[in-house]
């Protein structure tokens, strides 16, 4: 589904725990890795054979995901965001420290993939932005524990970051609505179309109102709410909007209330 452009990463053996880690170059490296998918940028790199990981931002925040591929099992994982090519964590002999990364957790026994999400407002981000980010894995147990740090095979030394520019999402959906009306306006709505604007209008102000698609469509809620079989008209007509498709999507959850008419 992706294409990528492949990276080779160093493996450090350890004996203890990733925070006990850390990188020996002074230098730190950087390598592009993004490609467009479905419209949107996606960052993706490789923990060597063991994993991958994919950065993307949508609206207002970064969501990063972590996808063991290997055989050994996932059990950390850490990544730092920096504005300042400097900005990187390192311990007393110059090298990189996770435990002081933007985020280092442990992860759960037999889970195989972790997403996890930072608001921009955390990062101090804004559209537009170029941030350094790097990342290191830890899996396996026992002799067989390894700590991957994402490295470009071209590349002296044995650390990188990728730049990472904070882009406009296009296909922002907004925020989930409700709206009430009563069953006698309800049933007096006159056409398909003036139903669509029922739910169109809950829009956030600013979201396209034609550019997305429903799920359920707008026919097969007027065929609901019409069916002679349901008990009562009153209840939630629910419906998801959606903008783009694919990795580059975002969806909206739009109920419309239908409420007894006021005694």
């Amino acid at each position: 589904m992706r294409k990528l452009f492949l990276v080779s990463l160093l493996v450090f053996a350890v004996a203890c725990n990733v925070e006990d880690d850390g990188i020996t170059s002074n230098e730190v490296k950087e390598v592009n890795s993004m490609t467009t998918i479905d419209g949107c940028s996606v960052y993706e790199l490789n923990f060597g054979e063991e994993g991958i990981i994919s950065f993307r931002n949508f609206y207002d925040y970064l969501e990063v995901t972590v996808t063991k591929t290997g055989n050994l099992d996932l059990n950390n994982i850490s990544i730092h965001f920096t504005k300042d090519e400097n900005g990187f964590p390192r311990n007393g002999k110059g090298e990189l420290n996770t435990s002081k990364f933007t985020y280092s957790e442990n992860v759960s026994k037999g889970v195989s993939e972790v997403t996890t999400s930072f608001s921009f407002e955390e990062l101090g981000l804004s559209v537009g932005d170029h941030i350094y980010i790097t990342a290191a894995a830890e899996f396996g147990s026992g002799k067989n524990k390894q700590v991957l740090f994402i490295k470009d095979e071209e590349l002296v030394g044995t650390s990188f970051y990728f730049t990472y520019q904070v882009e406009k999402f296009l296909n922002y959906a907004g925020t989930d609505q409700v709206r009430e009306i009563y069953l006698s306006e309800a049933q007096s709505v006159p056409s398909w179309d003036e139903v669509r604007k029922l739910y169109a209008n809950m829009l956030d102000p600013g979201v396209p109102k034609r550019a997305g698609t429903y799920n359920p469509s707008i026919w097969a809620i007027i065929y609901d709410f019409n069916d002679p079989n349901r008990e009562t008209q009153l209840g939630d007509y629910i419906t998801t909007y959606t903008l783009g498709t694919g990795e580059c999507s975002d969806s909206v959850q739009l109920i419309l209330r239908i409420v007894p008419d006021p005694l």
